[in-house]
């Protein structure tokens, strides 16, 4: 900082460190919180292809078929319905007895698919794979970014639902 005709100021070359070092921080913190706000988003949809397959084991069980539609499970899907069997939301395109290659244990019906509507596509599913005794989710991208996705939240898989 100097000191001229009684004023005290910045020099020019202070004002560009300081713009340099915002630059700097802000291309570090951005990736970092979209990949943050990409992962709560999955993680919301990793939630709702639980419960939705829990419902549609609850409705198979009971009735010894699959449901036709999303209106005839337990479960309010949030988001536009598209058809009987596609809710679409703010980010995920929901899908009923879409996994066909994944059917839920008990039962001969797919279980539900979650399909990201915008930017990378990518899409998380119940292969009712085990590790450890316990159920796990998959995902899968149609790109490398998408593939990343995946990967961070540790779903990674070469499979299709």
């Amino acid at each position: 900082m100097k000191k001229q005709n009684g004023r005290l100021g910045f020099t020019l070359v202070e004002m560009l460190v300081v713009v340099l070092i915002i630059g700097v921080l802000s291309s570090v913190a951005i990736p970092n919180y979209t990949r943050s706000i990409e992962k709560s988003r999955a993680t919301e949809a990793m939630n709702m292809v639980k419960a939705l397959n829990d419902a549609v084991y609850a409705y198979a069980a009971e009735r010894n078929a699959c449901p036709p539609s999303f209106s005839k499970l337990l479960v309010e899907v949030p988001g536009n319905k598209t058809s009987d069997t596609v809710v679409t939301g703010k980010y995920f395109k929901y899908m009923l007895n879409a996994a066909t290659n994944a059917p839920i244990p008990g039962t001969f019906c797919g279980g539900v698919v979650a399909e990201r509507i915008d930017g990378d596509i990518y899409r998380i599913w119940n292969p009712y794979s085990t590790a450890g005794g316990k159920r796990t989710l998959a995902c899968n991208g149609d790109t490398a970014r998408a593939q990343n996705i995946c990967k961070s939240m540790g779903l990674a898989t070469n499979e299709r639902p």
